[in-house]
């Protein structure tokens, strides 16, 4: 989304601030709305879905929805007050949401929310009143990027600064300077909030080609398109392009994102065919040696008398009077070692007629996805669906027993405790939330134990229960007083490539307990 874009949309935004809102609604992992107390029905959409986020005002939001992820878990938590104000610095694509703090039951304190839409590396993260992390819709490390790091408990830097020109207040002299005997297509590389798109809408508004080098002229030329353009830059792209409205564009975003996983889906089927296709390739390379492989057999088992006992190479003279050596295995004897031959040239052949009857089959099957592939954009929606119900089969879920070892601890909290390391891996990184309590035996090997909080405050009482069943599972299940460390999940991480079951974690508290198996509920 383009930074004029933006702009027009907190503007719109800013008009209705301060005001309460309602519950965030969460149609997907990656769209987030927060409906607004206002006269009308007014939400605010945040689609945070690469390449291409968008910020929006629409008077419709969803009913009431559960929360899909540990982020949502936390913009709920923390973003109970009143939303007091819409911020973006100059024409970035860069969007801040100030929170009031809460008032209810369990007060929070003040929060930001920024909303990255940076294309491909969007992204969204809550602050405190200091600047810190509290959470990301996405956890940026040393490893995807070294100069900025999006993490819980760091200090927010944003995207790097940049000087371009604002188009809402500079000069047409200003814009001669810096964009003579430039080419249109690079105007966003010197004026702020134009992208490809309003790119394209001046270029066709103009008629000035978006390759060609500007002159004084051409300039002069476009500068009272980009006045209207800088005024209602949607209403200037309708008008010019005939772009669809916002709903149209979510159906169309909608579309996109199937396309994306059908291709996807397809492409892997069609690497997959190919690699099968080499292989058949490699079979029909060795089918070709198996004559030879046989000619060799023949020629031992007519010379076996010659081969001495336990010899592991010999030479003899084939039918046509030339020298062969032959590698054998000395702990057989020459008979034995033709017959391998003779099994090795046998089973080439076989493998190769197998190979061919798949051949046609694989080929076929090859002509048909890529058919598929290249004619997706083409496809109906409805077509799309029914690809997506075709390659996307719904997985029967297992009725297999649950994942680890499921215990009702006080106040009515459910406690799981893995029962091996890959139980551990599951617990922890996929059924744990952001804020539930994990638990882990003080330097003993032993289980991952997790306290689903669902969102309430954990008694103590709760977390000295799930202690005793954390050092009862571990090396330390003999002993007494043991250690236990306990963390919110959030501050619990595995390192690129470490073993099943092993991580890192920090703000954790210590509290001491008698191993249990089978601890006592006091109510």
């Amino acid at each position: 989304m383009e930074g004029l874009f933006i702009a027009e949309e907190v503007a719109s935004i800013a008009g209705f601030l301060p005001a309460k809102h309602i519950s965030w609604r969460f149609p997907d992992t990656k769209t987030f709305v927060l409906p607004l107390q206002a006269n009308k029905k007014l939400a605010i959409w945040l689609y945070s879905r690469p390449p291409k986020p968008r910020l929006a005002l629409e008077n419709d939001f969803p009913e009431i929805t559960n929360t899909k992820t540990g982020f949502q878990d936390l913009l709920v938590a923390k973003t109970s007050g009143e939303l007091l104000a819409i911020e973006q610095i100059k024409l970035d694509r860069v969007v801040k949401f100030h929170f009031a703090a809460g008032q209810g039951f369990v007060p929070s304190p003040p929060v930001t929310l920024v909303f990255e839409l940076t294309g491909r590396n969007c992204n969204m993260i809550l602050l405190d009143e200091e600047q810190k992390i509290l959470g990301a819709f996405r956890d940026i490390s040393s490893d995807i990027n070294r100069f900025r790091q999006i993490r819980t408990g760091l200090s927010y830097v944003g995207p790097p600064p940049y000087e371009k020109l604002d188009p809402r207040s500079f000069e047409l002299n200003e814009l001669v300077e810096i964009l003579e005997t430039k080419t249109l297509k690079d105007i966003w590389k010197h004026v702020d909030g134009i992208g490809p798109e309003l790119t394209r809408a001046l270029s066709v508004a103009s008629g000035i080609g978006r390759k060609k080098k500007l002159g004084k002229l051409d300039i002069e030329q476009l500068w009272p398109f980009i006045h209207k353009l800088k005024d209602s830059p949607a209403e200037f792209l309708r008008e010019t392009i005939n772009i669809v409205d916002i709903k149209d564009l979510r159906l169309n975003e909608q579309r996109q994102e199937n396309i994306e996983k059908l291709e996807i889906v397809l492409n892997k089927k069609i690497n997959l065919l190919i690699k099968r296709l080499e292989d058949i390739q490699k079979i029909r390379e060795a089918a070709k040696m198996a004559d030879e492989i046989k000619l060799r057999a023949d020629v031992l088992m007519a010379y076996q008398h010659t081969v001495p006992k336990n010899a592991n190479k010999v030479s003899l003279f084939g039918f046509d009077g030339q020298e062969m050596i032959f590698e054998l295995n000395p702990q057989l004897s020459a008979l034995e070692n033709a017959q391998k031959l003779y099994k090795r040239s046998q089973k080439a052949k076989k493998r190769k007629e197998e190979a061919e009857n798949r051949f046609k089959l694989l080929i076929k099957e090859k002509l048909e996805l890529e058919a598929v592939l290249t004619g997706l954009a083409k496809t109906t929606d409805k077509g799309l669906l029914e690809l997506l119900k075709k390659y996307f089969k719904a997985k029967a879920k297992k009725q297999k027993s649950r994942i680890g070892a499921h215990f009702l601890a006080p106040h009515g909290f459910n406690v799981i405790v893995g029962k091996s390391s890959k139980e551990n891996d599951i617990i922890t990184k996929k059924l744990a939330r952001s804020r539930d309590i994990w638990l882990h035996a003080q330097g003993y090997r032993g289980s991952h134990v997790i306290i689903q909080a669902q969102n309430k405050e954990v008694p103590f009482e709760t977390i000295v229960f799930a202690a005793q069943l954390a050092a009862a599972n571990s090396k330390a299940g003999q002993s007494d007083n043991v250690p236990v460390d306990y963390t919110l999940r959030k501050h619990v991480w595995k390192q690129k490539g470490a073993a099943l079951g092993a991580v890192n974690y920090s703000q954790q508290k210590t509290v001491y307990v008698s191993p249990s198996r089978n601890p006592s509920i006091k109510s």
